[in-house]
């Protein structure tokens, strides 16, 4: 007893300082957002003239101004339309392929691991040659296809690893089990696997989402067409043609961030449990 209350300041103590270390490294993410989301309010003049600070009148038509000069209407659906698209088809391919690498014994089972490996150990940006002269080959540059099936190729790697490692922690027993109710391999996937899964595909999902939707130098090159721009690409447009109007320039990278800040405030949790679910929980 004496030897535990000895103890408890000292866990009072260390409790506190991570406390405090925890909240200075939220402020510390979280003052740069939030003010590029009061600088969206203001005027350019107030801003050049003050970069931090507090609007002194708040001008809320900055908003609507850059959302139409932008064109943004247009490039949040193609955003969203392409990032479905490629996670739909990410989800399959690799939650099918992860199985099929975890769960089963056949002869390139290593190679596809290996495969895997040394594909995210190289940087995309190593492929865009290529991919541009193969792409202008098939006529699919300046279309959708071309960033589906690029934003597919270089998703797919480490989100495949990924999963096969969360699956590694399902027991066989459970597949064995269900094989014995008559189940093939597709369906006891789909019935054992995938439910048990779930937190992890969704955290896949939310990765691909983000990286579709901040990835700015592949669309930027294969995508020229005006009405075909993504969101990461309209950005550019403040920064050359009005370069000068730090307000709407700060409006746009608000418009820009929206989507992916929502996205984390209401999956944040979702995210971190597949992040670290590394058991199966009865």
């Amino acid at each position: 007893m004496n030897h535990s209350v000895k103890r408890g300041p000292k866990t009072y103590i260390a409790k506190t300082i991570s406390m405090i270390f925890l909240i200075f490294m939220a402020l510390f993410a979280s003052v740069p957002l939030i003010q590029v989301l009061l600088n969206s309010f203001r005027t350019d003049r107030e801003v050049k003239s003050m970069p931090l600070g507090l609007p002194k009148e708040w001008i809320f038509n900055n908003f609507s101004e850059t959302w139409n000069i932008g064109g943004y209407a247009t490039a949040y659906f193609n955003s969203l339309f392409t990032a479905f698209v490629v996670i739909a088809v990410v989800l399959v391919v690799v939650g099918l392929g992860a199985y099929a690498i975890c769960k089963l014994n056949f002869k390139l089972r290593g190679f596809f691991t290996a495969y895997f490996f040394v594909a995210i150990s190289l940087p995309n940006f190593l492929y865009i040659v290529p991919d541009y002269f193969v792409m202008n080959k098939m006529g699919l540059i300046d279309t959708r296809w071309s960033l589906m099936i690029v934003y597919t190729a270089m998703q797919i790697p480490f989100n495949m690893l990924l999963l096969r490692t969360f699956l590694t922690g399902i027991p066989r027993e459970l597949e064995e089990a269900a094989k014995i109710d008559g189940c093939n391999e597709l369906q006891s996937f789909l019935r054992i696997t995938l439910p048990i899964a779930k937190p992890m595909f969704l955290t896949i999902a939310i990765l691909v989402f983000v990286n579709v939707w901040n990835e700015f130098l592949w669309s930027n090159t294969f995508i020229t067409s005006e009405p075909l721009k993504l969101v990461a690409t309209r950005f550019v447009k403040f920064t050359g043609e009005y370069g000068s109007n730090m307000a709407r320039i700060y409006t746009a990278s608000v418009i820009t961030i929206a989507p992916v800040v929502i996205l984390y405030l209401f999956f944040s949790r979702k995210f971190i449990e597949g992040m670290t679910s590394g058991s199966v929980k009865g």
